[in-house]
């Protein structure tokens, strides 16, 4: 049983994965990658303290990015996840 329990955590520990952070610029930006493609980056801390997110609802080469600013860097983390999440289901 308890080789069963652990199965499934390394199930999950595989999907969540799938999406890598790289630092960039000396740290002041985290990218977000899937299969080796930026699909988000977040720069800051910005002189009013926010965190600029910047991603890109689809993969189209005319693709407008999406901006949004949260107050820490784990909160635009976690928003740029999610997004990663629904590119990854549309693929």
């Amino acid at each position: 049983m308890g080789n069963m329990f652990s199965f499934a955590q390394n199930k999950s520990a595989r999907a969540a994965s799938a999406i890598g952070w790289e630092s960039r610029y000396n740290g002041t930006m985290s990218v977000a990658v899937i299969d080796r493609v930026p699909v988000a980056g977040i720069s800051g801390p910005w002189p009013d303290g926010n965190y600029a997110l910047t991603w890109w609802e689809s993969s189209e080469v005319d693709a407008s990015p999406s901006l949004e600013f949260f107050r820490s860097m784990a909160t635009a983390q976690r928003r740029a996840e999610d997004a990663a999440l629904q590119i990854m289901r549309k693929m």
